[in-house]
């Protein structure tokens, strides 16, 4: 362990100018990749919450409604939704609504994003023992997985052009949207900010 940290500090302080910027690169792609994983592992989970401003046993029935017309189910992810209903001008529904990636695109996706930053370790490693083999490995394999993050990448933005398409009558609270006669959508939000943030990570990362 004391002998790699010594040769850390001679690829950083040490080394010409090319391997050091070398480093640098690829210590900063190693740190997109880390985020692009966070963000991965935050896009999976789903959520569905519903609150009424009055807790009369009567008015149950719009969350109930709600969770049968938008749902995970009935909606097609990656997506973040709140929603304000108002029914009859009587009792308010805030809904949230969290629908994640498909679990094959997760998976998919965070198995390159590891197999991309080992070649990164690999291509460090090779810089501080100056072995050509393992440059070459780390070349070849860096090639292969940048290629595997840009089709991920790619399949990830069109999951996000569908769910915007597909979901667009409750996003934007069409008349094909409506749970029952009397319940207005007052205000609604869809984004997809943080898996379209997940997306060009993986062309940064795999550039």
């Amino acid at each position: 362990f004391m002998n790699t940290t010594e040769d850390a500090k001679k690829l950083i302080f040490e080394a010409n100018d090319t391997t050091r910027k070398t480093t640098f690169i690829l210590l900063g792609t190693l740190v997109i990749i880390f985020i692009s994983l966070g963000l991965s592992v935050q896009g999976t989970g789903a959520a569905w919450e519903c609150e009424l401003d009055n807790s009369s046993p009567k008015h149950l029935y719009i969350c109930k409604q709600l969770r049968q017309s938008a749902s995970c189910r009935t909606l097609t992810g990656p997506l973040k939704a709140e929603i304000l209903l108002n029914s009859n001008n009587e009792v308010k529904a805030s809904a949230y609504i969290v629908c994640p990636w498909e679990n094959a695109m997760t998976e998919l996706r965070i198995c390159f994003a590891l197999g991309a930053g080992m070649a990164i370790f690999i291509g460090l490693f090779s810089l501080m023992k100056e072995d050509k083999k393992l440059a070459e490995f780390h070349i070849n394999s860096a090639i292969f997985f940048s290629l595997l993050l840009a089709i991920a990448a790619t399949f990830d933005l069109f999951a996000i052009a569908d769910s915007r398409n597909n979901n667009y009558a409750m996003c934007n609270l069409t008349n094909d949207f409506e749970l029952q006669e009397g319940i207005v959508g007052e205000r609604i939000e869809c984004t997809h900010t943080i898996y379209q943030v997940t997306g060009y990570l993986g062309y940064v990362g795999g550039g």
